[in-house]
């Protein structure tokens, strides 16, 4: 039998809906849900009880998938059936919709995740770094009007983690690509349907970078080489922050070799919820797949996935893949300080 869809809210536990969407990934932190029937059945509630930013839980089967709030229900009639949907978001879309408010506004030799329980504390939300978050920010200041998760966002990148949301609906921080599936995805026995996609867009042949030393008297610089990329597409790159041949070096990879993932991306779409060893699929997974017709076989990264259900196609998955590079992270080092120079008198 297939799972179902349960939506606790307000006390109650509700069940049977026609029309699922549930995502949930590691490239955005807050993923959507919209549940929905067509009809009412005998014994169906006449009122659902359900408002407006009512905090809910979303299981499949007795497994929860998310924590979150109700955004918008929306109650119909005519004449035939009398149709309702509810959706929303896991509770970390306030970080990504809200100003970062906190007093003060800056702090001094805090950590990643200190820093982020302080700006998500006001929404209910907790934060636990599975990944090293590396030193203590000297200073750290938020910028006028900026959204709690781009402050976040902002240091995470320092620190070369991703911050991702848990089923509870806490903040946490990651380097993906860690954990393998326990399953294969191969064409023909557990999905036929897939698509996938190889842009060119963003990729370059070579990637010139040069930056500026500390005490401003040389320019280093660096190149690195996407052998992917036949024709001629170089890219100069301006590094901002202080700068040696070793970090330049290392940015000049990091660049061709995330822009080279990103640009591959293999949609799949199986036709359950669950794996064939029972598990759900689930996002930041390492699974092997093979899919001869369209030319992609190797180990990719399961970046998102999305329930779906609905009258014309049934329950089916769309996992969303990508190799493990394009979440290749290097940490952005934070400017050094510049000593003034005296004039002499």
């Amino acid at each position: 039998m297939a799972d179902d869809i349960n939506l606790k809210v307000v006390g109650q536990a509700l069940r049977g809906w026609k029309s699922v969407s549930v995502t949930r990934g590691i490239d955005a932190l807050a993923g959507p849900f919209s549940l929905g029937l067509s009809h009412r059945w005998p014994g169906a509630p006449a009122d659902w009880g359900i408002q407006g930013d009512d905090a809910c839980e979303v299981l499949i089967g007795d497994e929860k998938v998310m924590t979150g709030w109700i955004d918008t229900p929306v109650h119909s009639i005519d004449p035939r059936r009398h149709p309702f949907t509810v959706s929303g978001a896991a509770k970390t879309v306030d970080l990504i919709d809200c100003s970062a408010i906190h007093t003060p506004g800056s702090w001094k030799n805090r950590k990643l995740e200190q820093i982020a329980a302080d700006l998500t504390a006001p929404f209910g939300i907790k934060v636990k770094a599975v990944a090293s978050t590396g030193a203590a920010f000297p200073t750290f200041a938020l910028q006028q009007g900026e959204k709690v998760f781009d402050a976040i966002n902002r240091m995470a990148r320092q620190r070369g983690v991703t911050a991702v949301t848990t089923i509870d609906g806490d903040l946490e921080f990651i380097q993906p690509g860690k954990t393998a599936a326990g399953y294969s995805l191969i064409e023909g026995e557990n999905f036929e349907v897939a698509t996938f996609t190889d842009n060119r867009t963003q990729r370059f042949s070579e990637y010139l970078l040069k930056g500026y030393s500390a005490d401003g008297k040389t320019r280093p610089k660096a190149t690195a080489k996407d052998e992917g990329v036949r024709r001629h597409r170089p890219l100069l790159i301006v590094h901002d922050d202080d700068s040696t041949p070793g970090n330049l070096s290392d940015r000049a990879k990091y660049e061709a070799t995330r822009r080279a993932g990103e640009g591959k991306e293999l949609v799949v779409t199986v036709s359950s919820w669950r794996a064939r060893n029972g598990q759900l699929y689930a996002p930041d997974r390492l699974v092997p797949v093979k899919a001869p017709s369209i030319g992609v076989e190797g180990e990719l990264l399961i970046k998102s996935v999305t329930y779906l259900r609905d009258a014309v196609s049934g329950t089916r998955a769309e996992l969303m893949l990508s190799p493990k590079e394009a979440f290749s992270l290097m940490p952005i080092p934070a400017p050094a300080k510049r000593s003034k120079k005296r004039r002499s008198t």
